[in-house]
């Protein structure tokens, strides 16, 4: 019998370690990804940042960033171009009051009610 007790004292103490070492690793998982959303916490406040800075610093010359700026403007067009073909593609067109997209031949905003424009062709 003292056999059998030992076996079961052994698995109760290995069966305890595992259970120590399973909480630590959720503990530390649970940390870690604390620690990843701070971490995306402060990369949207540098990105907040520097859109404001942009947005500041648009009309101004011969400043520090004037290069990324520019090529953010350049993008930012860039895409609108991009968006006008897939609208294209699609046949579609966005309503100039609050951005919905409509059919090409809408007549009516179907989100807001407005009036849509007429495009020449």
């Amino acid at each position: 019998m003292d056999f059998f007790e030992k076996v079961g004292d052994t698995i109760t103490v290995k069966s305890k370690e595992i259970a120590k070492k399973a909480k630590e690793v959720a503990d530390v998982a649970k940390l870690s990804s604390q620690v990843s959303n701070e971490k995306d916490k402060i990369n949207k406040n540098y990105i907040e940042i520097g859109r404001a800075y942009y947005n500041a610093h648009l009309q101004d010359e011969n400043y520090e960033y004037e290069g990324l700026c520019g090529e953010i403007t350049a993008s930012m067009d860039k895409i609108t171009e991009l968006k006008k073909e897939i609208q294209t593609l699609k046949g579609t067109k966005l309503c100039e009051s609050c951005g919905a997209e409509l059919s090409k031949d809408a007549l009516y905003c179907s989100s807001c009610g407005t009036r849509v424009e007429e495009e020449d062709n």
